[in-house]
This record gives structure tokens, C-alpha cells and sequence, in this order.
């Protein structure tokens, strides 16, 4: 009898590890909650067209909770297509089951977004200095990557936020008029802080 329970028990837990390595890693591929995403999107901006194929639900390890995530949607915004490499929302799994628009957590990947899309999205923006800045004084060049990480309220406002990425081959005019070309450089950005680091760029042909 304690064999045939010992075997029961191991055979739960054995189960158990499949599904967390099988959801971590390759995921349950589903159609059924695309209308969460796209919902939850445009509740926050109703001027977002979001096409969306298959949505994988999958299992984070680090953060020990159930999400969803789609790779290469298309998205548009005031006739922008936005880059988009991958979107993963958290929910609570009792959302996921009863299909209910309860996104606490939006994790999305960038690749390859041109300073001159971010421009013409910085134009339907309010007037702030850096948006004076970033239209006057950046030129060419381009997000390389960019993962931002950010936390929501039950309203879906943004409670917190992180933000990493890779800037290549941006000219950037000073104040005196001095145009500082092929600037690359990687960031960091929350709530509290920016950071930006091993950056470089050339000034009259100078290294």
C-alpha cells in the first residue's frame, strides 16, 4: 500500500513538471483569448488597430505565474505600424479560464523602430521639452530593441514601469548647433532612474 502511494504521489509530482518545463518552454497554443488582448488594448487607446494570429499560453518561472504571449502582431497607430516582436500579458489564472479582461502585467519586445516613426508619434503627443528635443534635434538612426516591462491597475493605468534597450546610429544636433553623428549607446529606465551606458559616436569624422 505505501508502494502504490509512494508511486501515486510520484507520478502527481512527475506530472506536475512536465506541464510547468512544457508550459515554460514551448507553451499551449490557442485562438480563444485573442479578444482578451485586443480588448484590454483598445479599453486603454481606441485608436489602435491590433491584429493578432495564435496566443500561447505559457508559464514564467521567475515570476511563478501564468501569461499569455503572441509574437509578430500587427499593430497600427495613427497609421504607424508599430514594430512589435512579442507581447506578453499576465493575468490571474482565474481570468484566463473565464476569459475576463484582468491584465495586471504587459511585457512587450520591440525591434528595429526608426527615429522617424518615433517623431511622428512624438507630433499627436502634448507639448513637453522633450518632445521639442526628440523633433528638433534627433536624426536618422533607431531603436535596435527595446523591452518594456509595465505594471497596471485593475483601470489598466500604469502603476510602475521598466524599460532596457539598444539606440545605433543616431545624429544628434546640441544646443550650439553641433551635429554629433552614429551615436550608440544602452539604457535603462524606470519610475526613479535613467541610466545610459557604453555609448559612442563620432563628431567631424573623429572616433
Amino acid at each position: 500500500m505505501k508502494k502504490f502511494i509512494y508511486l501515486f504521489f510520484l507520478t502527481i509530482l512527475s506530472l506536475i513538471i512536465f506541464i510547468i518545463i512544457y508550459l515554460s518552454t514551448v507553451g499551449i497554443e490557442t485562438s480563444k483569448f485573442n479578444n482578451l488582448i485586443i480588448e484590454g488594448i483598445k479599453k486603454k487607446n481606441p485608436n489602435i488597430y491590433l491584429s493578432i494570429n495564435k496566443i500561447k499560453i505559457k508559464f514564467d518561472l521567475e515570476k511563478i505565474q501564468i501569461y499569455l504571449s503572441t509574437r509578430d502582431p500587427k499593430i497600427i497607430y495613427q497609421n504607424i505600424e508599430i514594430p512589435i516582436k512579442e507581447i506578453n500579458i499576465y493575468t490571474k489564472i482565474s481570468s484566463i479560464l473565464k476569459s475576463k479582461n484582468e491584465i495586471n502585467q504587459v511585457v512587450v519586445s520591440l525591434q528595429n523602430f526608426k527615429t522617424e516613426d518615433i517623431q511622428k508619434l512624438a507630433i499627436r503627443t502634448k507639448p513637453s521639452n522633450f518632445k521639442t528635443y526628440l523633433l528638433n534635434n534627433l536624426k536618422n538612426g533607431k531603436i535596435e530593441k527595446i523591452l518594456i516591462d509595465v505594471k497596471l491597475d485593475k483601470d489598466l493605468n500604469i502603476t510602475d514601469y521598466q524599460t532596457n534597450g539598444t539606440v545605433k546610429k543616431i545624429n544628434v544636433k546640441t544646443k550650439n548647433n553641433l551635429l554629433i553623428q552614429d551615436i550608440n549607446f544602452n539604457f535603462i529606465s524606470d519610475n526613479d532612474l535613467t541610466l545610459i551606458n557604453s555609448i559612442n559616436g563620432s563628431f567631424q569624422g573623429v572616433l
